[in-house]
C-alpha cells in the first residue's frame, strides 16, 4: 500500500499540464502548455470538433488561439499531435463525453456590455490537481424529563482528492481523516491508475469507480473493493470486466451499456456477496430494473424522471415482501416530496412520510417532513438550510424526529442537528 501511494505521489509531480481560458478586449483566449508537443489545435462545438480548423500558435512554451465568439455555452478539448485529446484542466465546469471521459466547458455572457466567461474568476485560484471537501456534523438528543438537549455526537472528515491531468491516464487519489467525538483516524478513500486510449481503458482501483457509465440502483462494487478493471467504448457501446478481490477470494464484475435514439439498455453480472444479474432499461425519462440474486427474484423497480421537475417510482423487494412508492415535484421555488412503504405479508406494516419546502433568495430553503405509520406512531422535523453557488460552504441547521419511511421500529426521540460542509 506504502509504495503504491508513493508511487501516485511521485506522479503528482512530473508530466502535466497547464492551460485556461479567458477573455480578453473581448476575445476569448485559450491557452495550454505543453513543451513537447509539435502540434497542438482547439476542437469543439464552436468549429464543429474540427481536429485541424484552429491551430494554436507556440509562444515560448505555451500554445495560443484567440477566438471570437458570441455569448453562449461552449464545449471542448485539445487535441496534441493530430491524436491525442486532452480536456482542460483549468477549465471553470466539465461534461461527460461519450467515450468515457469528459469535455471542458465554460458559458460565455454578456454582462454590462463587456464579455465575460462564468465562473473562470472563482477558476483562477484553485489549484488543477488538488480539491477538497469538509465536513462537520452536531447532534444531540432531546432529553423529555429535563427538556436539555444531551449526548451530543460529533463528527469531522476532511477529504482531498488528488487529480493530476497527466496525458493517457487517469489517476485520482482521495486521502483524509474523519473523527466521531474526540478521537481521529486517518483513511485512504480510494485510488485508481487507469491508462486510456481513445476505444480502450484498463488499470487498478481501489474503492473508486472506473466505468463513467455505471447508472445502476445496485450499488456500485467497484466503491467497496479494490480490483483490475478492462472498458471498451465504441460509438454509444460500453462494455468492461472487473477483477476484484474480497475475504481472500477473487470475484467478477462485467457490464454493457449500449444507448441508440433515445432508448438505453444496461447489464450487470457480478459475483461480489452473491451472483447477482441486474438488467436495467431507460427510454422517453421512464426507467426499470430487474436484480437476480443467486438466480432467484430480488427486486424490481420502475418510475419516471423528468430532471429538476417531477418524478415518481416504485420498489418491490421480495427479501422482505415490502413496496416502496415515491414522488417529487419541483415549481419555482416551490419542492414537495412523499414516500409510502408497505409491507405485503406479516402484520401488514406500512408508513407515509411527506415534505416540502420553499426557496428564498435562491440561496435559503425552509422545509419539514411529516411521518406516520400503522402502529400509530408519528413525527416530523424541520430544517433550515444555505446553500449557494456562488459561495462554497453549506449549512444546515435541523430538529425532530429521524425519519426513514421503511424504518421499523420508529424512533421517537427528537434531535438537535447542525451540519456545515465545504468544498476546497
Amino acid at each position: 500500500m506504502k509504495k503504491i501511494i508513493s508511487v501516485i505521489l511521485f506522479s503528482l509531480i512530473i508530466v502535466f499540464t497547464f492551460s485556461k481560458v479567458y477573455v480578453e478586449d473581448g476575445m476569448v483566449v485559450f491557452e495550454y502548455e505543453d513543451r513537447t508537443a509539435n502540434s497542438v489545435f482547439v476542437a469543439g462545438s464552436f468549429n464543429n470538433w474540427s481536429t485541424s480548423a484552429w491551430e494554436m500558435e507556440y509562444y515560448d512554451g505555451v500554445w495560443v488561439y484567440i477566438a471570437e465568439l458570441q455569448p453562449g455555452v461552449y464545449e471542448y478539448k485539445y487535441v496534441v499531435n493530430g491524436t491525442d485529446w486532452y480536456e482542460d484542466p483549468e477549465s471553470p465546469d466539465y461534461v461527460p463525453d461519450p467515450y468515457g471521459g469528459r469535455n471542458s466547458k465554460f458559458e460565455l455572457v454578456l454582462e454590462d456590455g463587456e464579455l465575460k466567461i462564468v465562473g473562470a474568476e472563482a477558476r483562477e485560484d484553485k489549484a488543477s490537481i488538488i480539491s477538497g471537501k469538509y465536513e462537520f456534523g452536531l447532534k444531540t438528543k432531546l432529553e423529555d424529563d429535563t427538556g436539555f438537549f444531551a449526548s451530543p455526537q460529533v463528527t469531522n472528515e476532511v477529504v482531498l482528492s488528488i487529480n493530476p491531468n497527466i496525458q493517457n491516464a487517469d489517476l485520482e487519489l482521495k486521502i483524509g481523516a474523519s473523527s466521531d467525538n474526540d478521537s481521529f483516524q486517518f483513511k485512504v478513500y480510494g485510488m485508481k491508475a487507469l491508462w486510456m486510449q481513445e476505444h480502450i481503458s484498463l488499470g487498478a482501483f481501489y474503492k473508486s469507480a472506473i466505468n463513467p457509465n455505471y447508472n445502476f440502483d445496485y450499488e456500485n462494487p467497484e466503491t467497496k473493493l479494490p480490483g483490475f478493471g478492462f472498458l471498451f467504448n465504441y460509438a454509444d457501446l460500453y462494455a468492461g470486466v472487473d477483477l476484484l478481490t474480497q475475504e481472500n477470494k477473487v470475484k467478477f464484475l462485467t457490464f454493457a451499456d449500449c444507448s441508440f435514439y433515445d432508448f438505453r439498455v444496461g447489464l450487470l453480472f457480478d459475483t461480489v456477496d452473491a451472483t447477482s444479474l441486474v438488467i436495467r432499461g431507460e427510454a422517453y425519462d421512464f426507467f426499470t430494473e430487474f436484480n437476480l440474486e443467486d438466480w432467484e427474484f430480488n427486486s424490481v423497480l420502475a418510475g419516471y424522471e423528468k430532471e429538476d421537475s417531477f418524478g415518481a417510482s416504485f420498489l418491490y423487494a421480495a427479501l422482505d415482501k415490502s413496496l416502496t412508492v415515491k414522488g417529487f415535484g419541483v415549481y419555482k421555488d416551490f419542492d414537495l416530496d412523499g414516500a409510502v412503504y408497505y409491507e405485503t405479508e406479516e402484520d401488514n406494516f406500512y408508513a407515509f412520510k411527506i415534505g416540502g419546502g420553499y426557496t428564498l433568495l435562491e440561496s435559503y430553503r425552509i422545509g419539514g417532513d411529516l411521518y406516520f405509520n400503522g402502529e400509530g406512531k408519528s413525527g416530523f422535523n424541520l430544517s433550515f438550510k444555505i446553500e449557494s453557488k456562488d459561495f462554497p460552504v453549506k449549512v444546515k441547521v435541523g430538529f425532530g424526529n429521524d425519519i426513514r419511511v421503511d424504518a421499523k421500529p420508529f424512533d421517537p426521540d427528537k434531535y438537535f442537528t447542525l451540519s456545515v460542509a465545504a468544498e476546497f
